[in-house]
């Protein structure tokens, strides 16, 4: 899994698809991210910013991104009837 040292997983493999969300560029990572554990999404989010800040920069930033990129990281739901995301 990714780290904050080496944003990129273990086989170099990062799956994204690009959509747009309002009209914005939205990249959202389909598999190779980090693995946020457990826990409410506001916990993620947590962990994600504090631990995962080099994968964000990769999957945003120039030179494959862009300043007003947004990414969206899929993760396991907290519950059966919605989806999980991480913003």
């Amino acid at each position: 899994m990714a780290s904050q040292g080496n944003p990129r997983p273990a086989d170099g493999r990062i799956r994204v698809i690009d959509s747009h969300t309002e009209g914005e560029p939205t990249r959202v990572v389909l598999s190779g991210g980090p693995d946020l554990g457990g826990g409410s999404i506001a916990s993620r989010v947590e962990r994600f910013r504090t631990l995962h800040d080099g994968f964000r920069r990769l999957i945003v930033d120039e030179p494959r991104g862009s300043p007003i990129a947004v990414g969206a990281l899929l993760c396991a739901p907290v519950a059966p009837v919605v989806a999980g995301v991480v913003f």
